[in-house]
């Protein structure tokens, strides 16, 4: 197995008022956006926190919230980057000095109907793309904070036009051990496009408490837009079958690597992270700095990468330099 060192750049300490790491992008200057929300007495309300050479920049979401669980979206456009509000405008920010364009989002087929359903939530779960097209990650009709749809978002700066193109779920007959007792489709982690290929991380399915008990299953595969399972990466065992408890989150990044993250200390990664190449499809165990084993893994573009400590608040973010 492969082992990523990674050695540090810069590390900014924060005061706690703000919570986990949502979602990231790193754009070619080096500069991190990161999307976050309030700890305390702001609980909830979301922030961009922009890391650049000029320090660190907090930025307030204003926005009407239509649910309690409207999420805003944070992607990467190439140099730039965006939010996505309410399924229903982006926000592109050419540089973080600017102000956002505000863009709205054209929501009807050829047929009139709407392409996502008006009672659709959108998750913040992280997207990444090399294209015009962003990946989304949706929840409907059932609605518990996770995500089993998505859709994607057609992008044009220049033509100054956003257009929903698809929403979806993915084939759950694909997975040897999704739960058939139920109807609903797997759950998505993450999504990204690359190379107009469609990758999703589904976190399995549990019909008691994720964070009791784990997750039956974990599995990465290539998808078509309309949910079609092309290719699977990877695709776990039943992880009830030995009784214990068991599960991984996966996060796409900026790069060829996946992010897996064990949801309990006591599993056979021993809760640590580790890294899956879409390249080779081989695991890395991730070496983090002296003083930083309690961080965690964000985000990876190029020699990159973004860390955050997390305890009863955001403490701390790093940048650090990726040696492979």
């Amino acid at each position: 197995m492969n082992n990523l060192k990674l050695s540090l750049l810069k590390k900014w300490e924060l005061d706690s008022e703000l919570s986990f790491v949502h979602s990231s992008v790193l754009l070619p200057d080096g500069t991190a956006i990161i999307l976050t929300t309030g700890e305390k007495s702001d609980w909830g309300k979301f922030y961009l926190l922009v890391l650049s050479v000029d320090g660190i920049k907090k930025i307030p979401i204003e926005y009407a919230e239509t649910s309690g669980r409207d999420y805003p979206v944070l992607f990467r456009y190439g140099a730039s980057f965006g939010l996505i509000i309410s399924a229903k405008e982006v926000r592109y920010y050419s540089s973080i000095h600017s102000s956002p364009e505000i863009i709205p989002i054209k929501n009807k087929s050829l047929l009139r109907y709407n392409i996502v359903p008006e009672k659709a939530e959108q998750r913040y779960f992280q997207n990444i793309s090399d294209s015009q097209t962003i990946p989304v990650c949706f929840e409907n009709e059932v609605y518990c904070g996770d995500a089993r749809y998505f859709a994607l978002l057609e992008f044009d700066e220049v033509a100054k036009t956003a257009e929903w193109k698809c929403f979806s779920t993915i084939d759950k007959k694909a997975f040897i051990h999704q739960d058939n007792r139920c109807g609903e489709a797997p759950k998505i982690d993450s999504i990204k496009i690359s190379g107009k290929e469609i990758y999703a991380f589904i976190p399995g399915d549990s019909q008691t408490s994720v964070n009791k008990w784990g997750m039956n299953y974990y599995a990465l595969a290539s998808i078509s837009e309309d949910g079609k399972v092309i290719k699977k990466l990877i695709e776990s065992d039943d992880l009830k079958k030995d009784g214990k408890k068991g599960g991984i989150n996966g996060c796409f990044t900026d790069s060829q690597y996946v992010i897996m993250t064990p949801l309990f200390k006591t599993d056979d990664w021993k809760g640590k992270q580790k890294v899956f190449s879409l390249n080779t499809c081989e695991y890395s165990d991730i070496t983090f700095p002296r003083g930083m084993s309690k961080h965690r893994l964000e985000n990876i573009s190029g020699e990159i990468c973004l860390t955050s400590f997390y305890d009863r608040g955001l403490k701390e973010i790093a940048l650090c330099n990726v040696n492979s």
